[in-house]
């Protein structure tokens, strides 16, 4: 967890100024979701702390899952495709090579961390899924939003700021 977190502090640091970029990368998966025919709840998307459909909850929790997996198993290839394409710009530049190495040197505490998806939110119209580790002293929520029809983590925040309605 800790080079997930190390990795999204420039993320985070930049929300501010690209609130706009998520905001149309919302509206764009909203419309994908409507145009594929979901017909799940659809999840408000203002604010923060509203309730995750369980089918959805179920979805990032089996995608966070494989994401432990394949960095556990060193398949740092498989981990990058489970991330956003916003993701991997904002926490790595852009480079697999970073990713790696900083996986490959820290992933350990991720691949020990613990999933609560009773915890499970909706924040900025992603869906947070709380990840716990003996070695932090409060949890992250992993966020994810659909891409190419598929689950993937897309941010990383401290669940003290996950309280809050936007950053």
């Amino acid at each position: 967890m800790y080079a997930i977190v190390k990795l999204s502090i420039s993320e985070n640091q930049n929300i501010s100024q690209n609130q706009n970029a998520y905001k149309q990368a919302d509206e764009t998966q909203s419309t994908k979701q409507i145009n594929a025919g979901n017909t799940d709840k659809a999840t408000p998307e203002e604010g923060s702390g509203s309730t995750v459909p369980a089918v959805q909850v179920e979805a990032v929790t089996k995608a966070f899952s494989e994401f432990q997996s394949a960095i556990k198993s060193e398949d740092y290839e498989q981990a990058w495709k489970l991330m956003s394409e916003l993701f991997k710009h904002s926490a790595s530049d852009g480079s697999f090579e970073k990713f790696k190495k900083e996986m490959a040197d820290e992933g350990a505490v991720l691949v020990a961390a613990t999933i609560h998806p009773e915890s499970a939110i909706n924040i900025e119209g992603r869906v947070g899924l709380l990840v716990t580790s003996p070695s932090q002293e409060q949890g992250i929520y992993f966020l994810f939003n659909q891409e190419d029809g598929q689950w993937k983590l897309d941010s990383v925040r401290p669940a003290r700021s996950a309280d809050t309605s936007k950053e």
